[in-house]
């Protein structure tokens, strides 16, 4: 991604790069990166975006730093399957169950 960003730089690209970053480094890498990326503000309407976010802060253990970015996410699906497994990710931030854990699981956390 390093490369890629330096062929075509994109706050989409920088995204992708966050998220290999943070399964390299850890979340936290993940997060600063994807809070250094440029003209982030663009990504608003890209469900990915909040989803990152989202994700990463699940994996931390943050649930309630996770539920607004899945619920942005939701907003933001382009289509009603998406809407569903973001209502699931948020589902697991509100009620940290068996499900919950499960989720995160899957998630890699």
């Amino acid at each position: 991604y390093d490369r890629l960003m330096a062929i075509a730089t994109s706050p989409i690209i920088a995204l992708y790069r966050a998220i290999a970053i943070a399964q390299r480094d850890g979340t936290v890498r993940g997060l600063e990166a994807i809070d250094s990326i440029a003209k982030r503000d663009l990504l608003e309407g890209y469900p990915f975006y909040h989803a990152a976010r989202g994700e990463l802060e699940l994996r931390r253990g943050n649930d309630a730093k996770a539920r607004d970015p899945f619920q942005a996410a939701m907003v933001a699906a382009r289509n009603a399957e998406e809407r569903r497994f973001y209502e699931s990710r948020v589902a697991a931030c509100e009620a940290p169950t068996a499900e919950a854990t499960a989720l995160r699981r899957t998630a890699g956390g």
